[in-house]
């Protein structure tokens, strides 16, 4: 019971998906970051019945790639696009450690976060219009697996990467995290998606895996060199920037 708890506080927490009311609480809590990657898989199915929608209508390309940039903002409520454009804000100040933590706290958007964010939505809309005018179902699933791999990736930093502060949802997910447990179901988690991945798309699958790995070993470098560790923000921006590399890498391989 306590796994379907932190897979329903996984849910309130990460997406605007309805879930049963849970008690905040460290036991609930325990498996939450296991159950993240879940969120993924729902995105991923909501992409894949867009797709398959948008072709039985007909609808013009760049409505469909349009629709297909924001499902997976507007289904995780922006709470990562939100820690994306704090971080772009902080790693652009070139300020002192301790000055990057503040402004990833600031509630305000600076210059950098909204340039960062417009760079962001125009460059996932033409790699995706891209995408959608020459892929197949087939290996659409495949790049969809991304939302899947991009959350494994994200839970498994929580539960092995350094915590830039003491405080904040991020301590609070790690501290109450089975962290060792996270860690091994992360990497089954990986190892199936990325067997999926490359068996059903070869080169394709080869590409996400590879692009979703080398964010993920620059944005650790890049946290504990800016932040002294991770933080909530700082995962957001992690994600978003997978998901992102994945769409790019897809469109340059089906051309």
């Amino acid at each position: 019971m306590t796994f379907i708890n932190s897979i329903f506080l996984a849910f309130s927490t990460f997406s605007v998906l309805p879930a049963p009311r849970t008690d905040w609480n460290e036991k609930n809590m325990r498996y939450m970051m296991c159950a993240f990657p879940f969120v993924g898989l729902v995105i991923a199915f909501f992409c894949a019945v867009f797709y398959r929608l948008s072709v039985r209508v007909n609808l013009p390309l760049p409505l469909s790639a349009l629709i297909f940039t924001f499902i997976p903002i507007f289904t995780s409520g922006g709470i990562h696009f939100d820690g994306f454009m704090d971080t772009i804000d902080a790693l652009s100040s070139h300020a002192s450690r301790e000055k990057k933590l503040e402004i990833l706290k600031d509630s305000h958007s600076g210059a950098f976060a909204i340039l960062g964010c417009v760079i962001y939505i125009l460059s996932f809309f033409v790699f995706s219009l891209l995408i959608f005018a020459k892929i197949d179902f087939r290996n659409l699933l495949v790049l969809l697996s991304v939302f899947f791999i991009s959350r494994i990736l994200s839970a498994f930093a929580v539960a092995t990467f350094p915590i830039a502060k003491n405080s904040g949802l991020i301590h609070t997910f790690s501290s109450a995290s089975h962290r060792i447990f996270t860690a091994v179901w992360c990497l089954f988690c990986l190892f199936s998606a990325s067997f999926f991945a490359i068996f059903f798309g070869r080169f394709l699958g080869i590409a996400l895996v590879a692009s979703s790995l080398s964010v993920f070993c620059w944005y650790f470098v890049i946290a504990v060199k800016n932040f002294g560790g991770i933080t909530g923000d700082t995962a957001g921006f992690f994600l978003q920037l997978c998901e992102l590399s994945a769409v790019i890498v897809f469109a340059i391989a089906s051309l």
